[in-house]
């Protein structure tokens, strides 16, 4: 006959074991066949699952088993309240990040693509330098100098000094009003990052754009955008006479030569249809403080100033021209304006920080 001893040894062993058949290994897949869930998830189905341990039908000694843990439920019962709690808040704290993620999707998809727009920068950096067949490094034909700066490099440069495409595009909304009623398409000369074509397709205004900088045309083809890899003056040249509605170049003048420029007015005069527009926005030299900026970019080649760019785009065969000028200063950077003098000084050191030509083709 068995000692009692040996009776509450193999009675202690048989209640382990049963509760070790309703535990579920914890390095096994999640049970419910959902390949996409987190581990906390499946944590939490185990947690759950082993709260309150059960005696399967078919086990050995199955009543007896449930009796021995029915009468020994008291001894863990506090313990077993806690981890009721303890899984239901965790619950609800899975839930609420759930939730955040889903509310973030859309940041975390903007961090994607600034993470590919890295990796085709870290690209074009590794591989030996080689002639640009646009004749071009930067957004447009440039000097020497500046052409020896890499795309990928420059494009860095952008991202981290000209702004978020958001911030660009809610500057570039102004200039839509401009852009009704056309007799043809809309040529972006330099279109770097797609931001205004963006929003020509937002619009439902058709529109393509020429770049030099194979960063900026990859991103924009990768978004859908009809961009050719191309110096602006010679991409605008190829385009047929007549062809276009408006041509539009936002901070692309100051990258080029006078003669460059005088060659894209000439260009666009030629490409435009009667009545089509001519845009181009650049760097107000006229304002000390928006020079701070020019000088900041390495691919500037020399400001143009307002009176220099509407002569130039008089002589080119441009009619209606009129300046805009954008980009104020906060009123909080600026000189208290107590005088006449103080006006003065403040238009001279504060003033604008760039301008627009606007001009068109006459009927």
């Amino acid at each position: 006959m068995d000692r009692p001893d040996d009776l509450k040894r193999v009675l202690a062993e048989e209640i382990r074991a049963a509760i070790a058949e309703t535990s579920p290994d914890p390095r096994a897949a999640d049970p419910s066949g959902q390949s996409g869930t987190s581990p906390a998830r499946g944590a939490l189905r185990r947690a759950a699952q082993v709260l309150t341990p059960s005696v399967p039908e078919e086990a050995p000694l199955a009543p007896l088993k449930r009796l021995a843990i029915r009468a020994a439920r008291f001894l863990w019962r506090n313990q077993s309240s806690f981890n009721t709690l303890a899984i239901s808040a965790a619950t609800d704290l899975a839930e609420e990040l759930d939730r955040l993620r889903a509310e973030t999707g859309r940041g975390l998809d903007e961090l994607g693509r600034r993470a590919g727009v890295q990796e085709s920068r870290l690209t074009l950096m590794e591989r030996p330098a080689a002639p640009d067949p646009c004749g071009a490094g930067s957004r447009t034909e440039a000097p020497a100098a500046a052409a020896q700066i890499p795309p990928g490099v420059y494009a860095l440069f952008e991202e981290r000094f000209r702004g978020s495409p958001a911030q660009i595009a809610n500057g570039q909304r102004f200039y839509l009003q401009f852009l009704k009623d056309l007799p043809g398409p809309v040529l972006d000369a330099g279109s770097g990052r797609g931001e205004f074509l963006r929003l020509l397709r937002e619009g439902g205004i058709a529109g393509s754009g020429v770049e030099s900088n194979p960063v900026s045309v990859a991103a924009c083809l990768d978004d859908g955008l009809d961009v050719e890899r191309a110096d602006a003056i010679e991409g605008l040249a190829r385009r047929p006479p007549g062809s276009l509605g408006a041509v539009v170049a936002f901070q692309v003048v100051e990258h080029w030569t006078p003669e460059q420029t005088f060659r894209f007015l000439q260009g666009a005069r030629k490409a435009l249809a009667p009545g089509g527009v001519l845009i181009a926005e650049t760097i107000n030299a006229d304002s000390l403080s928006a020079m701070s900026a020019f000088y900041l970019d390495p691919t500037h080649v020399r400001p143009v100033p307002a009176q220099t760019l509407r002569f130039l785009a008089e002589a080119a065969g441009f009619t209606d021209m009129r300046i805009e000028y954008r980009s104020p200063v906060p009123a909080a950077e600026r000189l208290t304006e107590t005088s006449e003098n103080e006006k003065r000084l403040n238009a001279l050191l504060f003033g604008a920080q760039d301008y627009a030509l606007i001009a068109r083709v006459g009927l």
